[in-house]
């Protein structure tokens, strides 16, 4: 059954939004009669990959920027030394990872993440328990993610990377605007064949005011959680978001706008950034793609729960 909230409940999820996360020391544009006020509010799941637990996605944030109006990126936050942040440790749109400041009027067309490359890094555990930390590699002018909104540029200078998404603001003067940005770390990164990482991101901004998420549980035939399966999101048959189910079948699809969409689990896939996964638990005689045709609601400022799902 939907769970929904009211208006005043999104209201409040909203504002909390804005004050809420771990971020502190930025400084961003001052505000005055001609700004408008911009909120990002990062979240993100855990996931495991290739057998091995991830227990940190480390970002080096340098900047969080607005990318338009025919000018430089301007700044919403910027850190005097990065602002290094586990994005895994948000897992809620109720208390993100957020940042906040004000902006010119103006139209703008991306959010960009200028990271500092020495302190983005990842941190897993293997199968024999050992810990790792190994850095993170941005390949430079990069295209992808979902509908093919993200893209990545060299950064500012040398030790820098910029990570981009898209939106459409059109933002004026003494109005404040939100967008939920889901990093998802798990369709982000990949292992190289030479025991290195790279991120190729995945984000998926939404507007706040109309986002809300989808989350579940799949089990298999006997009821036992399978973990690791891909869980999408579809409208019109297109991939808006995906969540990962971790080991107790349990996902979260965030940063979907209000709307109805269609579950697709799959057991076998390939990441966007090209890794390669296969869950456990699942019953062989599904196979790689369960399709689901039932539909799920999504209720702007609410987490919609889903049925659990029989894989």
């Amino acid at each position: 059954m939907d769970r929904k909230t009211s208006a005043a409940a999104a209201a409040m999820l909203f504002l909390a939004a804005c004050g809420g996360g771990g971020s502190s020391g930025g400084v961003g544009t001052t505000p005055t009669a001609q700004n408008a006020t911009m909120n990002v509010a990062m979240i993100d799941a855990p996931f495991a990959m290739s057998g091995n637990t991830v227990t940190a996605v480390n970002l080096g944030i340098d900047k969080v920027e607005v990318v338009g109006n025919g000018a430089a990126p301007t700044a919403i936050q910027t850190f005097a030394t990065p602002d290094v942040v586990n994005i895994l440790n948000y897992t809620s749109a109720a208390t993100p990872l957020s940042f906040t400041g004000s902006i010119p009027a103006g139209n703008y067309q991306q959010i960009r993440l200028l990271l500092d490359t020495a302190t983005t890094t990842i941190v897993y555990t293997d199968s024999n328990g050992v810990s790792h930390t190994m850095p993170l590699t941005v390949p430079s002018g990069t295209t992808g993610g979902f509908g093919n909104a993200n893209s990545t540029d060299g950064g500012d200078g040398s030790g820098t990377a910029g990570l981009k998404v898209n939106v459409g603001l059109n933002a004026q003067a003494g109005t404040t605007y939100g967008f939920v940005l889901d990093f998802n770390a798990a369709q982000s990164i990949v292992e190289t064949g030479n025991g290195s990482f790279m991120l190729k991101p995945v984000m998926v901004a939404t507007e706040q005011a109309t986002s809300g998420s989808l989350s579940g549980s799949v089990v298999n035939q006997a009821g036992k959680p399978v973990a690791g399966a891909e869980v999408e999101a579809l409208q019109g048959g297109t991939v808006v978001n995906s969540g990962v189910t971790d080991a107790n079948g349990n996902y979260t699809v965030n940063a979907l706008a209000a709307g109805t969409y269609t579950l697709e689990v799959l057991n076998t896939y390939t990441t966007l950034a090209g890794a390669s996964v296969t869950a456990t638990g699942f019953d062989a005689s599904v196979g790689a793609t369960l399709a689901v045709s039932a539909s799920a609601t999504v209720t702007a400022g609410a987490v919609t729960t889903v049925p659990p799902i029989s894989d």
